[in-house]
């Protein structure tokens, strides 16, 4: 049947040819039944005749069966399946936008608003489908329709497994290489967890630009399998530092250390980007552990302060660890509370001051945030010559010596005074290594209403929503002995 000659399939008036690819033909058709304009997906007619025609025929079916049950914004909906003059079609919901393939051709990374906005979508989507037993197991941005409006619907299920499904899919291996979990190059089982392997791909790809893996399919199957993906702030720096740990956990190897459901990776994403977290990470205030594998896991990506430094790196016990609280709280002030591992980290690989700040100033997004920090660096290594800077380091907080002449204290103030300027800027910086950068908008709103330091360090308190980090923040204040 000639795409450019065929005016109608069964009960559906051909309108336009919207696409043809290795397996058919996509029309924009006419429903006039119920007046409804549809997408009429159909297997190319040349393809019967080769021996591959059963399963085709199987995997388009599946395809019906898989979306048909599934009835949610950001799924295409699928209408009616049938059969006419030897063609099969599936009539679908009719999306008047483009594939998200389109918008990452220019190997570009998109912007960060619609980035979030559409990846929401996706897991959305995939939250439902799992919830219904089917597991999607081709996500890729060619399958990802954005349409006018700004709305991402997941279309294409025609490799899906349907949970308690007779049918059958062919091949021990299905998907597309550059966007396959690692279980699926193996032909393991799959389950949720791959499908959100994929859309950990897509979401790297729309921050970055560039896929985590690409070239030729051999050659993508092996570097899932073995090696680990440039961090995505390394191919795009104004993102923030925190979320390449996120990435990394999201494209582990053993799915076993991924996030579980698309809820728990929705929920890590945006912790990463607004700087804010609600686990308890740093229980522990000596080491920071953001995954803990199994012992002889081979694929995990453990991310975790060092314990001991390697061959050739510096010991980190020769920073006093005053001064390692000092850098993280102005660190924490641009990018959150994974300062504290960023920190860590740098510490065992510079000997002074300058190499550790070289080491992080690539961490922070803004051109502003680096030159801050970098300000901030300076002004305390004037302080630490000059012997007017006073660390505690049983707290890891910063007093400035004046707050001590005119007899307040950022660990425990007695005094009325109202909060001087340089003590609200280091209740800030306190405040910064729990909340991030939004420290320093929460402490300039609430120093007018506070009449002394002690009142603001309460109200400060307040406004972390973790128990454990304000417990910490309030213990490191004064405010809490226990």
């Amino acid at each position: 049947m000639d795409a450019a000659l065929i005016k109608s399939l069964g009960k559906y008036q051909i309108e336009t040819t919207l696409g043809v690819g290795a397996m058919g033909v996509v029309y924009r058709a006419f429903d006039p039944h119920i007046e409804r304009r549809v997408a009429l997906k159909t297997i190319r007619n040349e393809l019967f005749d080769s021996g591959e025609r059963a399963s085709l025929m199987a995997r388009f079916r599946n395809e019906a069966q898989a979306a048909g049950r599934l009835s949610q914004p950001n799924i295409v909906a699928v209408y009616d399946y049938g059969e006419a003059d030897g063609t099969a079609y599936i009539a679908m919901e009719y999306v008047d936008g483009r594939g998200l393939n389109a918008l990452l051709d220019a190997g570009e990374a998109l912007d960060l608003h619609n980035a979030l906005d559409w990846f929401t979508h996706l897991l959305a989507a995939l939250a439902y489908a799992h919830e219904h037993g089917v597991v999607h197991r081709d996500i890729k941005p060619a399958n990802l329709l954005v349409t006018a409006r700004g709305q991402l619907k997941v279309t294409d299920f025609g490799i899906a497994h349907i949970e308690s499904s007779t049918l059958t899919v062919v091949g021990s291996m299905v998907g597309t290489p550059s966007y396959m979990a690692p279980e699926q190059f193996c032909g393991d089982s799959v389950d949720g967890r791959s499908d959100l392997y994929s859309a950990a791909v897509v979401l790297y790809q729309m921050l970055t630009g560039q896929r985590p893996f690409a070239g030729a399919p051999a050659s993508v199957m092996q570097q899932v399998l073995r090696d680990t993906p440039l961090p995505p702030t390394q191919r795009n720096p104004a993102l923030p530092a925190a979320l390449d740990a996120v990435l990394m956990r999201a494209l582990a190897k053993d799915r076993a250390v991924r996030y579980q459901t698309p809820a728990e990776l929705r929920a890590a994403v945006f912790e990463a980007i607004n700087g804010v977290s609600s686990y308890s990470a740093w229980a522990d205030d000596d080491r920071t552990v953001l995954t803990a594998p199994d012992a002889g896991e081979t694929a995990s990506l453990a991310l975790a302060a060092p314990s001991a430094p390697a061959a050739g790196e510096i010991n980190p016990t020769v920073w006093p660890v005053g001064d390692l609280a000092a850098v993280e709280a102005r660190l924490a002030a641009q990018v959150g509370p994974v300062a504290r591992l960023l920190v860590a980290r740098a510490a065992t690989r510079a000997a002074d001051l300058p190499t550790l700040r070289a080491l992080l100033v690539p961490h922070i997004p803004s051109d502003k945030g680096r030159q801050q920090f970098t300000d901030g660096l300076s002004t305390l290594a004037e302080a630490t010559a000059r012997g007017t800077l006073r660390t505690d380091t049983s707290q890891r907080t910063l007093q400035p010596q004046s707050a001590q002449r005119d007899g307040t204290s950022m660990s425990a103030s007695t005094s009325a005074t109202t909060p001087t300027p340089e003590q609200i800027r280091a209740a800030a910086l306190q405040l910064a290594v729990y909340l991030g950068p939004i420290a320093h908008l929460i402490a300039k709103r609430e120093a007018p209403r506070a009449l002394d330091l002690r009142m603001l360090q309460q109200r400060l308190a307040s406004a972390i929503s973790n128990d454990h980090d304000r417990a910490s923040f309030l213990r490191a204040t004064g405010l809490r002995t226990d």
